[in-house]
């Protein structure tokens, strides 16, 4: 036949080839790309010359495991199906199947009970490996937002740095004090906790449409004892701000603190006496929800006395028209 044509059943197995071939390639990864990962989990440096090999000899021989276990468990089928034929004089069938499958040989129908419980052991030790490996990736991924959190921090306090700089030095003048009215607004519900003050001021709905609404709640987050760094959660690494009404739980989507806002979290400076507005938004909230039962703020506080999350809580408010 012509070198420049195939026939058809050649054709079939040179896509079949190829096919295979494919498959084998789309469940591996390039050694390039393997130390761009470990370089942004940070384990690079980590990574020895002999490292990439033992692993894949550990996965070569975890392979051959498992194909030795599904032999085995061929071998079993097997012999079960053989055994009826062995009874009416099928001796010979059983013969011709040990003698062309190799790995049956030396077997009875009964398995060997020590190899059985080796094998379970084997197995158990891979799962155990693959938890160990997932808990690494989990351990790996928060680590990762923690060092995204520390970014977000150095940038706002240089954000702080650079209006400090750029503030104009002033004389202060003192003049006689004008007595004046000051209208302000009283807040339906405050709530204090080491050193800050939380004064809700509205809970509204808005975008209501035929299927959902939105609901927003305003507050003012004051400092009392010093300038400390704040940060306010909608739903990130297990912190999350909710509300509950009837039975029902209905998680953040936006967030606000001052000019920063965010999907998942925020942060920012609080200065001592200074309230910031803050302002957590719940989109795509059933219509039959006219009120809250529970409203859940998570938070977190970074002061010279207290470093860890602040939970507060509101409960049973209204909610007005935007």
């Amino acid at each position: 036949m012509s070198k420049n044509s195939l026939s058809e059943d050649e054709f079939k197995r040179l896509v079949e080839r190829l096919s295979h071939r494919r498959n084998e390639l789309e469940g591996r990864i390039t050694i390039d790309s393997v130390r761009q990962s470990l370089l942004e989990l940070g384990l690079s440096d980590l990574l020895r010359e002999n490292d990439i090999e033992e692993v894949s000899k550990q996965v070569s021989r975890e392979f051959q495991r498992r194909q030795w276990k599904n032999y085995f468990g061929f071998a079993l089928i097997l012999i079960i199906l053989v055994a009826p034929l062995a009874a009416f004089g099928g001796y010979k069938l059983r013969e011709y199947i040990v003698a062309n499958v190799p790995q049956l040989v030396g077997l009875d129908e009964t398995p060997d009970p020590s190899k059985l419980l080796e094998l379970e052991a084997q197995v158990e030790k891979l799962t155990a490996n693959q938890t160990a490996l997932e808990n690494q990736l989990e351990n790996s991924q928060t680590e990762k937002d923690e060092l995204k959190d520390r970014i977000q921090e150095l940038e706002v306090e240089n954000k702080d740095l650079k209006n400090r700089t750029n503030t104009p030095i002033s004389t202060t003048v003192t003049t006689p004090s004008i007595e004046t009215t000051e209208t302000i607004s009283t807040p339906i519900a405050s709530f204090a906790v080491q050193g800050l003050v939380y004064d809700l001021k509205s809970c509204q709905k808005s975008n209501v449409n035929p299927k959902s609404q939105t609901i927003s709640c305003v507050l003012l987050i004051t400092s009392k004892q010093e300038n400390v760094s704040f940060s306010l959660y909608s739903n990130r690494s297990g912190r999350r701000s909710r509300i509950f009404e009837a039975g029902k739980e209905y998680l953040a989507t936006r967030v606000k603190l001052g000019t920063y806002s965010g999907t998942s979290r925020v942060r920012n400076n609080l200065i001592t006496d200074v309230p910031i507005e803050a302002t957590i938004t719940f989109d795509n909230v059933p219509l039959e929800v006219n009120k809250i039962q529970v409203f859940q703020i998570s938070s977190w506080l970074q002061s010279s006395y207290y470093n860890n999350g602040i939970n507060v809580e509101f409960r049973n408010l209204s909610l007005s028209e935007n």
